[in-house]
């Protein structure tokens, strides 16, 4: 795990060692602070994006001097995903003291409206959605859910991605989680099906990518469907992500990719704040038993 790591290493760790709390309470940790945030479609925030309680992934991470745990969550609107976020934590350099860290990336395609819970070091502002591009070569959309299903994830395995340190001294290439985090089949008719993905590095199991592909209507028709995608920044590390080995785009050369590092590297975005990544608080740590 990448962004984590860093993340937290320079933040400090502590020399002591200690036994991390139990999975059920860093589950229960993780998903009331999830479960704080309220997500909005429009400023008047009559339009809310729902959690779903269970996480849609669940990672550990044993790179660092402490172990990093951490909890995947998605908020649903109308039958499709609006935020993905996780909530991790871990051991901070006063070992009676935890870190828990929020990284958020809007799924939205217009703007999204959070309202982060008080108390929190940041407040998450995204200034615009997503846009979705053709997925050039992409096979007709199926007829049948199950075989649009087979279409996603064919087409998934057309991405690959590296990440690499800021410095430059290290490179990892990425490895994509066979199964989708999520899949759908929204009421909205603006969506037929579409799925959420994930790409890994080897050094972890939490996503570093996010790649959402669906079957939408082409512009200006609303009678035929098309696979359209975005691959989505999920890391505090330089990021190029390419498609049937052509470079779709790189942080390295494009400053609207980039993870902004601010603060102390308490608080990670991208220009446009539809990526962040922060430091919400430090908490006494839990028991560990």
């Amino acid at each position: 795990m990448i962004a984590r790591i860093s993340l937290v290493a320079l933040l400090g760790v502590a020399a002591m060692a200690r036994a991390e709390p139990p999975v059920a309470e860093l589950l229960k940790l993780h998903a009331a602070d999830a479960a704080g945030y309220r997500m909005f479609l429009d400023a008047d925030q009559k339009q809310a994006a729902e959690l779903n309680a269970k996480p849609v992934l669940n990672w550990l991470n044993l790179v660092g001097e402490h172990a990093q745990n951490g909890h995947l969550f998605v908020w649903m609107h109308r039958g499709r995903p609006a935020v993905i976020g996780t909530i991790f934590s871990t051991q901070a350099p006063n070992p009676k003291k935890r870190n828990v860290v929020h990284e958020f990336h809007t799924l939205a395609t217009t703007r999204l409206f959070p309202v982060t819970p008080e108390g929190n070091a940041y407040q998450w502002k995204p200034e615009r959605g997503i846009p979705l591009a053709v997925l050039d070569g992409a096979p007709a959309v199926a007829a049948t859910s199950s075989q649009r299903l087979i279409q996603m994830r064919a087409l998934s395995r057309t991405f690959s991605a590296q990440s690499r340190k800021p410095d430059g001294s290290q490179t990892w290439e990425l490895k994509l989680l066979p199964a989708p985090l999520v899949t759908y089949e929204p009421d909205s008719g603006e969506v037929l099906s579409g799925g959420l993905f994930a790409l890994i590095s080897s050094t972890g199991t939490d996503p570093e990518v996010l790649l959402l592909i669906e079957a939408r209507h082409p512009k200006a028709d609303d009678k035929a469907w098309q696979w359209q995608g975005a691959a989505l920044r999920f890391s505090d590390y330089d990021l190029t992500v390419k498609r049937d080995g052509k470079q779709l785009w790189s942080s390295l050369d494009d400053a609207s990719k980039h993870g902004d590092i601010k603060h102390g590297y308490t608080l990670i975005e991208t220009p446009d704040k539809t990526y962040t990544c922060y430091r919400a608080r430090v908490i006494d740590e839990l028991p560990d038993q």
